[in-house]
Formats: C-alpha cells, sequence, structure tokens
C-alpha cells in the first residue's frame, strides 16, 4: 500500500464535475473569502508532487496549489480557524524537515520552521496551543500555533514513531504506533508522558505490515488495524494487553471513531467502509466506495468524508450509501492520503434579532452565522454603538446588551475577522420609549382633601400623559423637564397610595409612596393672647382648617364664635371659671390661670400646644 502512495509520478487525469455538499468547517479551519465571493468548502490536499492543493468541493475543481519544495507529509487544520499546517518531509538527508505554516486567507506559507527528522504524524494536544509532531527519528517536535516556533523537542528513545500520534482526554498522554521490530513498518503501540517525554511500550504486535491507531474517547481502549493479517486488535490500556481479534475480511488501513465513539470506520481493501460496532466487537455494516485516505466525520456527525486516488466520497452513514463523489478538476500526483477540510466564510449574517424591540439595556438574541467563539467576533453593534457587551453562545447565537440611545429603528451587525454582516431587514432593532421611573416625591403627603403641590422628579417624563395618585387622578400636572413633574392632589381618603406617571411605553411605580391624612385645625396664634380674669376681651384666633368648625372652647368650655375664615376664627373670652382646665406648665405671676383655646371641626379637634395659650391676668 504505501508503494504505490509513493508512485511520485502517479497521476490522475479526470474531468471536473459538478457536486454539491455541505461541510461547515469538517476539520475546523475558517479562512478569509480570498477565492471567491461567495463561501466555499474547501479541501487542502497534501500531494506528492511537492504541492498543497486546494479543491472547491462545490464544483469539484482545483482553485489553488501551494508549492512546498518538497512533499508533504500531511495537513493538519490549526485551532483557530485561519491556517493550514503542511509536515514536509525530505526525501534526501537534508535536515530540510519543516512544519509550513499556510494562510488560507492568501493560500500562501507565511512561515517555515524545521522540525525532527521525517515527520510522520501530527496532532494538537488537547486543551492547549500545541501542535505536537511526531517523526521517524523517534522524536517529538511541539509546535506552538500561537508563537509558530518548535518550543520543545522530545527524544522518547523510541525506533521509528509511525503514522499516528493520539492522545487521552486530558492530554496528559500521548498514544504513536512505532516500528519495533526496524522493519520500516508500525507494529508497535507506545505511551508517552507529556510533561516527562518518558515512553512506554504498551504492546507489541504481530510484524505487520502497517498500524492504524484509533483511541476510545475515555482512553481506555487503543484500536489496531493490520493490514498484512486482515484483522483489528483491541488493546485495554489499563493492563496494555490485547482483550480481542476482530476479523475485518480484508485489509483494514485508516479509520476514524464516531463522535459517539462507539463505532469505527475503517476502509478495507481500498475498496469499501467496514462499520465496526465496538459493543460486540464485530463488522455491521459495509459501505462499497474507494477509501485510500483516512475518512473524516463532518460536524453533523451523520456524514462522512472519505479520500481516494478518484477523488472524495460523501457517505451519509445512516443510509450506508455515497451520496457524491467529486473528482479532481485538474492533474494531481498520487496523495499521501492526508487531507484538511476547510470552509472559507464570508463576513457572517444576522438572520433575526430577538426580541425586535426594547430598550437600551435589554438583552437580545441574535441569531444568524457563522459566529465562531474564542475571540473571532469583534464586535456587535446598534446602528453603530458598541453592545454594552456581548456572549458568543455557539455558531449560531449571540447574546448582547442593547446599548442606550434614542428612540429609532437600528441595524444591527456583527463583525468577525472576515467582516462585518451586511445591513438587512433581518437584523433591525427598534428603541422603543421606555417607562418612566419615579425617584423622589416632595411632599410625600399631604391632606384627604386635595390640593397638595407634589413635585415628582425621575427620568422619561417628556411624554408623559397621565399622573395617578392611587386610582385617582391628579387634579392637575405640568411637565417640568423630562425629569420632573409638579401635580396637584384630588380629595381622597385618608391611607398611603403608590404614585404612578404613565407614558407611551407603559407605567412607572414610585420608589417612596404618597400618603393621605384628614385636615386637622391647628390654631397657630392669638391676638391678643391674655385678658382680665372677668372675661369680655375681643379675641382673634388664627391657624389652618377652621373650614366646618362648630365649636370653640377655652380651657374646654365652650364659647360662641364667628367663623371669619378657613383660617381665622373671632370669639369674646369668658371670665375665668373653675370648670375650666388649665393648661400644662405653670402659671406666671399675676396670672389666674392659663388655658388652652381649641378649635374643634368635623374632623377633629385641634392639637394644644403653647400656640393656643391664653392667660387670664388677676383683677377686676
Amino acid at each position: 500500500m504505501r508503494s504505490r502512495l509513493k508512485k511520485a509520478l502517479r497521476r490522475w487525469a479526470v474531468a471536473a464535475s459538478a457536486f454539491a455538499v455541505t461541510a461547515t468547517g469538517l476539520v475546523g479551519v475558517t479562512a478569509a473569502p480570498a477565492h471567491a465571493a461567495t463561501s466555499m468548502d474547501l479541501a487542502y490536499v497534501a500531494d506528492y508532487s511537492n504541492d498543497v492543493r486546494v479543491l472547491d468541493m462545490a464544483t469539484g475543481v482545483i482553485v489553488g496549489s501551494i508549492p512546498l519544495g518538497d512533499r508533504p507529509r500531511l495537513v493538519v487544520a490549526s485551532p483557530d480557524k485561519r491556517s493550514v499546517y503542511a509536515l514536509r518531509e525530505s526525501l534526501v538527508a537534508n535536515n530540510d524537515d519543516a512544519i509550513l505554516v499556510i494562510d488560507t486567507a492568501t493560500d500562501t506559507v507565511t512561515r517555515t520552521v524545521g522540525v525532527c527528522r521525517r515527520p510522520m504524524a501530527a496532532t494538537m494536544k488537547p486543551n492547549s496551543t500545541e501542535l505536537w509532531i511526531s517523526c521517524y527519528s523517534g522524536d517529538i517536535s511541539v509546535f506552538d500555533t500561537v508563537t509558530e516556533t518548535v518550543t520543545r523537542t522530545i527524544d522518547t528513545g523510541v525506533p521509528d514513531l509511525g503514522i499516528r500520534l493520539l492522545f487521552n482526554a486530558d492530554g496528559s498522554i500521548a498514544y504513536s504506533t512505532f516500528d519495533a521490530d526496524v522493519y520500516h513498518y508500525s507494529n508497535g503501540v507506545v505511551a508517552i508522558n507529556t510533561t516527562t517525554g518518558a515512553a512506554t511500550t504498551v504492546v507489541v504486535v504481530d510484524n505487520t505490515l502497517d498500524t492504524e491507531l484509533l483511541l476510545s474517547p475515555d482512553a481506555s481502549t487503543i484500536l489496531v488495524s493490520h493490514w498484512n493479517s486482515q484483522t483489528l486488535e483491541v488493546i485495554d490500556t489499563a493492563s496494555d494487553t490485547v482483550t480481542s481479534t476482530i476479523p475485518m475480511g480484508g485489509g483494514p488501513r485508516e479509520g476514524v471513531l464516531n463522535p459517539a465513539g462507539t463505532a469505527a470506520y475503517y476502509c478495507v481493501d481500498e475498496t469499501h467502509l467496514a462499520v465496526v460496532d465496538l459493543a460486540s466487537r464485530s463488522i455491521v455494516r459495509t459501505m462499497t466506495t474507494p477509501c485510500q485516505g483516512s475518512p473524516t466525520f463532518a460536524p453533523d456527525q451523520n456524514t462522512l468524508y472519505v479520500v481516494s486516488y478518484q477523488g472524495l466520497s460523501v457517505v451519509d452513514i445512516r443510509t450506508g450509501t455515497v451520496t457524491a463523489t467529486t473528482r479532481l478538476g485538474s492533474t494531481l500526483e498520487a496523495p499521501t492520503g492526508s487531507i484538511a477540510f476547510v470552509q472559507t466564510a464570508l463576513a457572517p449574517t444576522v438572520a433575526a434579532v430577538s426580541p425586535a424591540q426594547g430598550i437600551g439595556g435589554a438583552k437580545v438574541v441574535i441569531t444568524g452565522g457563522p459566529f465562531i467563539g474564542g475571540g473571532s467576533v469583534t464586535a456587535v453593534t446598534f446602528g453603530g454603538v458598541p453592545a454594552a457587551e456581548f456572549t458568543v453562545d455557539s455558531e449560531t447565537q449571540i447574546t448582547a446588551t442593547v446599548p442606550a440611545q434614542s428612540v429609532r429603528t437600528v441595524d444591527v451587525t456583527v463583525t468577525d475577522d472576515n467582516g462585518t454582516s451586511a445591513v438587512a431587514p433581518s437584523d433591525r432593532y427598534t428603541y422603543v420609549l421606555p417607562p418612566p421611573t419615579i425617584s423622589s416625591l416632595s411632599p410625600n403627603s399631604g391632606v384627604s382633601s386635595g390640593g397638595t403641590t407634589v413635585v415628582i422628579t425621575g427620568t422619561d417624563f417628556a411624554t408623559a400623559k397621565s399622573v395617578y395618585f392611587g386610582g385617582t387622578a391628579a387634579s392637575s400636572f405640568t411637565v417640568d423637564s423630562d425629569t420632573q413633574i409638579t401635580a396637584v392632589t384630588r380629595a381622597q381618603h385618608n391611607g398611603t397610595v403608590p404614585v404612578t406617571v404613565t407614558n407611551s411605553a407603559g407605567v412607572s411605580t414610585a420608589v417612596q409612596d404618597f400618603t393621605f391624612f384628614s385636615p386637622v385645625p391647628a390654631v397657630t396664634g392669638l391676638s391678643p393672647s391674655s385678658g382680665t380674669s372677668a372675661g369680655g376681651t375681643t379675641v382673634t384666633i388664627t391657624g389652618i382648617r377652621f373650614t366646618g368648625t362648630f365649636r370653640v372652647m377655652f380651657g374646654g368650655v365652650a364659647v360662641p364664635y364667628t367663623l371669619n375664615s378657613d383660617s381665622q376664627i373671632t370669639v369674646v373670652a369668658p371670665a375665668w371659671s373653675s370648670l375650666m382646665t388649665p393648661a400644662s406648665g405653670t402659671t406666671p405671676p399675676g396670672s389666674v390661670g392659663v388655658v388652652d383655646v381649641q378649635v374643634t371641626t368635623d374632623v377633629d379637634t385641634s392639637v394644644t400646644s403653647s400656640a393656643d395659650y391664653y392667660d387670664y391676668l388677676a383683677g377686676a
């Protein structure tokens, strides 16, 4: 099999054929739209002609060719979805082995970094920015995808690391095939501590011509395929032993686990896919399709892409059928079997904003896409004003906090590394007037007879339509400004009620309620405030809320009176009597006694105070 792959002069001479496929970032590279004015699904194919070819999967036509100076061993997609890494294997011992960084926006090599001798496999270490490259020399080069430098070289002490390098879930252990018997083909499995670099042999299998390595999601099981023995061996990583052997009915080569880790898909005899159920450890289905390279799952988990000499096949794993095949629309050297899928992405689109109207400070859900998290989305704006904050929930959803603005309709746009979404009716958000807010009332109480002038402060009063004290509208109100209203109360029963202001957006409740109380009369002064004990002095009583008066008393003794107004009463002081109740306090010298003058209305009797004292003087 390897000799066939290494025939550098073998060519494909195939015609272009139209081909429709939906493959959103199969390996996960998002490139700028350098190839066309529309989004494309691309495949970057490592080719022994010393190039990486770029295939437009929608048309089946090669749209780019990137020279590397020597043959590429494989290509790997970068974690930030902007680059493809190609491993260049030098055919001569000139130490020209390298990793080349390809910018998918321009399809050019932007950096070349030397790596260990004869690179064979490359895999991203989980939860890191490190690409681990295993080499036939037995070394591992650790390439940092941020700094684009080799930060570490590990001498595993293991001869001839093979064509696969896999990690357990937390990245603490790397598994690789290796050549245990120096047959130039992998026939063993080794575990490498990623911290110390120490390697431990897991198992040595029979002297097979080729092996493929798959690792279960929980790292408890390793699957090793054997081309010449036509078997698949299951290795328990806890005991480092082969627990079962599965007959494959042909020579198994590259394979892939489904995302759930319950089944494995293997290329067998280069003619068909075999589906192995890992629970029963048996073949449960075969699908006829040319198959020489590693199968790759699409994000929908139902579609499998298979590389072969003829091109790419699209397999629906639910029906077990090949739904499409694309041939390369140009002459191409024999591939290495390595392929990285890419979807170019134009600027994102905004399909909907929910809710589509509201006020500043509200949260909205923006749907559309693609919105790739991790910093790819750089801005969300509402009519050009940045969102107060936003979170990329998924490739199709963003949650944003609306910035404060005036009442109007704006376009919501999303910006990422590929540009800004085009405006459309679907992206519109309408600012509406917010309901009023009330922060204070002055005063916050008044008489139940009404007529109290109240200053209301708050916000969004400019279009106020009504002011209510409880369920009763104010007798009048004036909008002084957007933050102040002056209102006059109507008569109400005693009690505490909420004050509300209504505008076109709704109703707001005061933070402080308004209290209505009865209009108790009050005596504020007497003129004169003293007279002889014989009585007969005309006294003018001043105060408030005298309307409804039906009794005036001197020390508890009722006297005739004249109600002049709501604030004035005239009486003639009666003669001092032992029946009178003295006012509290001392009797001054020369005084017979001091009494309270009180006014009683149909509401209540005035409360006594020094302002209502009348002093009876001794004498005739």
